[in-house]
């Protein structure tokens, strides 16, 4: 079993604490909040989007360190990706956490460092809030 000090380590415990786009769009194209069940923690997501590429993201994060570090990882590899790129990333994230497949790489390369939390289950819907809530704000779109 992973150690805690596997999971807190010094470089994600400084993307929990420093959550990038951490402030809610004026005017978003879409909104969506989710709510992890197992532990409380909650990520809104504001989108803008363009042609399907989303040009620009703002959130608010009131989650515990895995979550906030996922948010904050996630909030710098957004911009420029499409819902379908997002899906993706989401399903490799899964496969890490509840399979023990490889981490997403290329922008999403530092999701990695969540790879030891995959033994606590409890976790992972918290680290798949901005996934989640970034997906059902883009479905929103266009309806």
């Amino acid at each position: 079993m992973a150690a805690l000090d596997d999971i807190y380590q010094e470089k994600l415990l400084a993307y929990a604490g420093e959550i990038a786009r951490n402030e809610r769009l004026s005017d978003p194209d879409a909104s969506a909040t989710v709510v992890s069940r197992s532990c409380g923690s909650e990520v809104t997501v504001d989108l803008k989007l363009r042609d399907g590429v989303i040009t620009d993201f703002g959130q608010e994060v009131e989650a515990c360190a895995l979550g906030s570090a996922s948010a904050s990882i996630f909030a710098r590899a957004v911009i420029g990706k499409t819902l379908a790129e997002i899906r993706q990333v989401r399903a490799r994230m899964l496969e890490m956490l509840k399979k023990g497949g490889p981490p997403p790489d290329g922008d999403w390369a530092e999701l990695a460092l969540l790879e030891p939390a995959r033994v606590f289950t409890n976790r992972h819907q918290s680290i798949m809030l901005p996934f989640n809530a970034t997906i059902r704000a883009g479905e929103k779109v266009g309806k």
